[in-house]
């Protein structure tokens, strides 16, 4: 391994060493608090809470998402739902006239206009909203029916007028094909580290599957903006900006239909990473600003940091194992397929990067702090590893992450080159 080579490598394993151990050390220091902790679901007020569900030719699943909102457990009478139907070319209107009039759902009403993308269809909501909060729930989500009680109990206790939103633990609803169930490992572990930076005031996003809003500071700060991609992350980077809270609340469960195919999964992926970008290119004077404490000095410099970290990754898995094997698989054709000599001779195995000792212990390391944080995800969201799973945790741990990061690094490219997607 050259010398270029060998200080990248280390200066990627001790940015990486430096966030993983921190969160450990964050999760034991939090411990005892959070094998304790219980939400309640008492509520002493009951608020007017307004419901957007903004719907985008979503035929397949807006009934099932306002059945799950019609069945939460609050007075219907304290609840304002406003469903929104972007202009869809789809029986999305149709579904959600035929559900209230099926139910009889007088607390729904429908917003219809031509297609102007989500945020300024929540932005549309919001000045029709009577509640005193609102929550979004994506028109592929289901929520959970206690969940609003709890994140609204939460609110109650914690009795801070700067807390401003309470996000969700979101899941994988239903999966059944191996690449919803990575996903749905993902997204545990997702709950588990936003429950550590709730704990640090330091998340950065809040999820379109039921976040809870103050609807006044909403207003305050100008609503949705609609230079994103991601609405839901650049509210809460403006949120911290302004010195306001987010916190998560651990069991508000709500369930999100995964793409279940490559194209859906890089389509929605591609989405996700282009807006960051944008979201990191706005806020970039937060970037390590004590200022804001944690968020700036901690998670904005993680999220800027990690990019360059999927760049490297990309580059060292094809130049020390995907490269060395389609090398040999082509070499093939010259030697009937006869590739036992080859694989035993391979790069994979005899790569300097598998025989130095401490770069081993460091990938050692870091395959268990990812283990660690896999189980304790699942303890946190009260999961047990099942069965049909097992055959996903392979392509998790081996594949997952590179082809995220292929993603990535194709999504950087079109940030580069300021290709704009539509929602």
């Amino acid at each position: 391994m050259q010398l270029w080579e060998t200080i990248v490598l280390w200066i990627v394993y001790g940015i990486s060493l430096y966030f993983s151990i921190f969160l450990v050390l964050v999760f034991f220091d939090t411990r005892k608090q959070f094998e304790s902790e219980v939400s309640s679901i008492e509520v002493n007020d009951y608020p007017l809470v307004s419901i957007f569900v903004p719907a985008y030719n979503e035929e397949a699943t807006i009934f099932a998402t306002m059945k799950s909102v019609f069945e939460i457990d609050y007075p219907k009478d304290r609840l304002d739902v406003i469903v929104i139907n972007d202009g869809s070319s789809d029986s999305t209107l149709s579904n959600m006239q035929a559900f209230i009039s099926e139910y009889n759902a007088s607390h729904f009403r429908i917003l219809n206009h031509d297609n102007m993308g989500k945020a300024a269809s929540l932005n549309k909501a919001i000045e029709l909203a009577k509640g005193k909060y609102f929550a979004c729930l994506d028109a592929d989500s289901f929520v959970d029916k206690l969940s609003l009680r709890k994140m609204l109990a939460m609110f109650e206790k914690e009795n801070d007028s700067q807390l401003a939103i309470i996000t969700p633990a979101m899941k994988v609803h239903a999966p059944r094909g191996i690449l919803q169930k990575i996903q749905w490992f993902e997204y545990l572990v997702m709950i588990f580290v936003g429950r550590l930076t709730s704990h640090l005031d330091s998340l950065y996003v809040a999820p379109g599957p039921f976040s809870l809003y103050r609807l006044d500071v909403i207003k305050k700060l100008g609503g949705f903006a609609k230079d994103t991609l991601t609405e839901d992350q650049e509210i809460a980077y403006r949120m911290q900006k302004g010195q306001y809270r987010i916190k998560q609340c651990f069991d508000a469960y709500v369930y999100t239909v995964a793409p279940n195919k490559l194209p859906g999964f890089y389509q929605q992926r591609r989405r996700w990473y282009m807006g960051s970008m944008q979201c990191a290119y706005k806020y970039k004077d937060m970037i390590a600003n004590k200022k804001y404490g944690d968020f700036g000095i901690i998670q904005m410099v993680k999220n800027v940091l990690g990019y360059g970290l999927a760049i490297c990754g990309i580059a060292f898995a094809l130049y020390f194992f995907i490269w060395p094997l389609l090398e040999k698989m082509l070499n093939g054709f010259s030697i009937g397929f006869n590739i036992w000599p080859y694989f035993r001779h391979l790069e994979i195995i005899t790569s300097p990067l598998l025989l130095n000792v401490q770069q081993l212990s460091v990938l050692i390391v870091l395959f268990g702090i990812s283990g660690f944080f896999f189980i304790q995800a699942h303890r946190n969201a009260r999961e047990k590893i099942h069965s049909r799973y097992y055959l996903s945790i392979i392509p998790y741990f081996a594949f997952y992450y590179l082809l995220k990061g292929g993603i990535l690094l194709m999504s950087m490219l079109e940030f580069a080159r300021v290709k704009k997607i539509k929602w």
